[in-house]
């Protein structure tokens, strides 16, 4: 038989040892404690980020971001561009003016970010939030044509239907004959303007905030404050596509140009969609003097008769 050789044990060991280095080489670059800037409360976009807001935690070297901050000082004094939730990374990208960060990032081709005014009541009382889908109903009423100058341009266009004279025709010799015009019923007009609308921003001034039971004085002022901005008014950011919509048989309109005339001639009223978003059917618009007329038609109004008084 032939003699096997033995292997030495101290070979054995050396390989042992030296797997077991590169082991914790290897472990020591992922688990290895690295410092890290993070929010300290929820932050809203547009924050100047100030020490207080921020803190420094101890994460494994393989959960931190490339571009992220490490040192408070070194961002200390910017503008946060996207919102961040406590214990969120402080990154390169969601601070500063870059046209990479914030929303312009967010923005598909062929959206643009829109302001609209809202106030405690167009807003729905300040309940809504970054990431929401919202519809927007427009209410357009007469007298905003006549501030705006569009009556009399709209009296000069002829009516649906109405031949155009041709001004070559020979000049006939027509017997007039009276013709009762009905006068056009003058009443606010109201319609979904849009539906599926992404909300990019919301002031935090606007924010419907409830405070815990035992509130101290400062933060009773501090949501009174908010309050009485919610109800003054605000403004808040809209994910507005370009594509033009029909709102109406064969009218076509740019949807981000229809929300800026309804913005300044008109109302604006926003609602919030179901997470699942919404089915709106057929859009009808919502004519409030026909809506009267309907309401009051064939009810007919019964006057007190007056009796004599006899004096004695």
């Amino acid at each position: 038989m032939e003699n096997k050789k033995k292997r030495s044990p101290i070979m054995v060991i050396g390989f042992a040892v030296l797997i077991g280095f590169l082991v914790i080489a290897l472990l020591n670059g992922t688990i290895r404690p690295s410092s890290v800037v993070a929010a300290k409360v929820g932050l809203a976009p547009g924050t100047l980020l100030t020490a207080d807001l921020m803190e420094v935690r101890s994460v494994p070297a393989g959960g931190v971001p490339s571009d992220a901050f490490k040192a408070i000082a070194d961002v200390e004094g910017q503008m946060l561009t996207v919102g961040r939730a406590p214990g969120d990374f402080i990154t390169k990208s969601v601070v500063g003016e870059s046209a990479a960060s914030g929303i312009p990032s967010q923005l598909q081709p062929g959206h643009v970010a829109l302001a609209v005014r809202v106030n405690a009541a167009s807003g729905v009382a300040g309940l809504i939030r970054e990431g929401q889908t919202i519809t927007i109903i427009g209410m357009l009423a007469p007298d905003v044509l006549q501030n705006a100058g569009l009556n009399s341009a709209l009296s000069m266009m002829p009516d649906a239907g109405q031949q155009v004279a041709d001004p070559n025709a020979p000049i006939a010799t027509a017997t007039p004959i009276v013709t009762p015009t009905p006068a056009p019923l003058q009443s606010p007009l109201v319609r979904i303007a849009i539906t599926g609308v992404k909300v990019l921003l919301v002031p935090q001034s606007f924010r419907y905030q409830e405070l815990p039971p035992g509130s101290g004085n400062d933060q009773m002022f501090a949501s009174a404050t908010t309050s009485q901005s919610a109800q003054s008014g605000s403004v808040i950011v809209l994910d507005v596509p370009l594509q033009p919509v029909e709102i109406k048989p064969g009218l076509m309109v740019n949807p981000a140009s229809l929300l800026a005339a309804l913005d300044e001639y008109g109302k604006l009223f926003l609602a919030i969609e179901p997470a699942g978003g919404l089915q709106a059917g057929e859009i009808l618009t919502l004519n409030l003097g026909e809506m009267y007329q309907a309401l009051n038609a064939g009810t007919q109004v019964i006057l007190p008769t007056p009796t004599a008084t006899q004096i004695k």
